[in-house]
Parts: structure tokens; C-alpha cells; sequence
């Protein structure tokens, strides 16, 4: 019964991920996307993404780890949900197809006429192929045809179109057998401390009540 439970389960979630990232996409299309700019804790936020990935790393016997050479603000105005979202997608796809070694995120600045923030995600898997790295931000396209790896094959479209929608850019170099580097570019604005709103809430897993009539 725990068995079957867990496969409905894992399959209720593929579903979700399907539905979401098609209605994502059709909101793009229809250009019901508005970007929602807010002050927040750009490194609260990037540890909080390793956090969540890294148990999916460690099953995998995989060292997921943010370089510390990396040098970048704390404090930032941005889309946060989807910079998350950003984040969660490149992280995810790295780990998701690297069956050994590691993926390492980077985060840097750079300034011309306004702040840039520089991210990438590194991997030591299979790499991907001149030919491929043409489509692979095209929608429905999945590389690892055959294999166990499966997805919705939205996963890169809907991150290069909010890339875009944020004024920046994505890149991908990669060599077979040595790995991928996803590389992302965003105009961003410093923001200081005190913008940043407090969070408010229990300790996770404290459930205080339900909303009548939920």
C-alpha cells in the first residue's frame, strides 16, 4: 500500500508540474505575465533554493555547493518569485541529469550603466551538444530522449522568458561528457536593509488554525 501510495504520489506531482508550467506558459504567450518588484534578501533567498535541492543532490551521492568565491548583494529589488523560480529550474535541470560529481553555483556583479547580476550554474554531467544547445530553450524539447530523465520540457522556455521579461539574458556552453554552464545576466537595483520587510509566520510545521470554512 506505501508503495503504491508513493507512485500515486510521485505521479500526482508530475501532473501538477505539467499543469503549472503549461498554464505558465500560456499566461507568458498571452502576455498576462507582470513582473512584481519588491526589496528582498537575495542571499537568504539562494540559500534557501540550495537548502531545498540539496536532499535531491545527497541521494544522489552529488556535492551541490555555492562557490565562495562568489561576491554579490545581499539586498536587491527584483522579482523574487521568479528569480526563485529562475534559480530552482537551472539548479534542478543540473542536478536532475548529473550522475556524478557536482554542481556548483556562482554568483557575481558586474556595472555599466546599471548594476548586473551574474549567475551560474555548473555541472559535471553528460554535456550537451552543439546541435542541442540551438533548441534546448525551445518549448516541449527534451534532450534525454529514452532515458528515465523525463519532464514537461518547459522547464528552460519558461526560464529564458522570465530572464527576458526582467531585461536580461541566459547562455549555455557545454562540451559532451564535461558538463554544462547555464549562464544568466539580470539588470538589478541595490536595495538596503531596511527596505527589506520582515517575515512574519510560525515556526514551520506549527499549524495555528484553519481559515473558517477551509
Amino acid at each position: 500500500q506505501a508503495e503504491s501510495l508513493a507512485i500515486i504520489n510521485r505521479s500526482g506531482e508530475h501532473l501538477l508540474a505539467l499543469i503549472n508550467d503549461v498554464l505558465e506558459m500560456a499566461k507568458i504567450e498571452a502576455g498576462r505575465v507582470n513582473l512584481e518588484i519588491v526589496a528582498f534578501d537575495l542571499g537568504s533567498m539562494v540559500r534557501d533554493v540550495i537548502d531545498m535541492m540539496r536532499l535531491r543532490a545527497e541521494e544522489k551521492d552529488l556535492r551541490l555547493q555555492l562557490d565562495q568565491a562568489s561576491e554579490f548583494p545581499r539586498h536587491i529589488r527584483g522579482d523574487e518569485a521568479r528569480l526563485r523560480q529562475i534559480l530552482v529550474n537551472l539548479v534542478g535541470n543540473a542536478v536532475k541529469f548529473t550522475d556524478a560529481g557536482g554542481v556548483t553555483i556562482r554568483l557575481g556583479v558586474k556595472q555599466n550603466h546599471r548594476q548586473h547580476l551574474l549567475i551560474e550554474i555548473e555541472d559535471s554531467g553528460p554535456g550537451i551538444s552543439l546541435k542541442d544547445q540551438e533548441h534546448i530553450f525551445k518549448p516541449f524539447v527534451q534532450l534525454a530522449e529514452g532515458s528515465e530523465q523525463k519532464g514537461t520540457g518547459l522547464g528552460l522556455t519558461i526560464t529564458r522568458q522570465f530572464v527576458e521579461l526582467m531585461g536580461g539574458s541566459i547562455s549555455v556552453e557545454s562540451t559532451l561528457g564535461k558538463g554544462s554552464l547555464f549562464r544568466v545576466d539580470l539588470p538589478v537595483e541595490l536595495a538596503a536593509p531596511s527596505d527589506v520587510p520582515e517575515s512574519i509566520g510560525v515556526d514551520a510545521g506549527e499549524v495555528v488554525g484553519l481559515i473558517p470554512g477551509h
